[in-house]
């Protein structure tokens, strides 16, 4: 949810996931001391709002872990490996190809 974006409150997260308050404190409080996110109190309208952001090393583990997944996909199915955009019919082939994937969590 915050790729896309500079930064999200933290009750839109909450809401768009259908969690309690305390469940989502507990994964960003996570997230927080991995330094993937950071999350800051702004004032709204005379009030306190959590705002929830995306650092830089949390974009940079976010794209290695898309690309671990699409690794374990292709993995799995050859047909989700990419192909040279003019294959097609019998003469289309799968290559196989070895992927090392690196499962550990930082």
């Amino acid at each position: 949810m915050l790729s896309p974006v500079r930064s999200l409150p933290f009750s839109d997260i909450r809401d768009s996931l259908e969690i309690s308050d305390s469940v989502l404190s507990k994964h960003l409080s996570a997230l927080a001391a991995a330094g993937y996110v950071e999350v800051s109190r702004v004032r709204a309208n005379s009030r306190s709002r959590r705002q929830v952001t995306l650092t830089k090393q949390g974009r940079t583990a976010l794209r290695g872990h898309l690309a671990a997944l699409q690794a374990i996909a292709a993995a799995a199915d050859p047909a989700i490996a990419e192909e040279p955009s003019g294959a097609r019919g019998p003469e289309r082939r799968h290559a196989r190809r070895e992927v090392a994937v690196d499962l550990r969590v930082a």
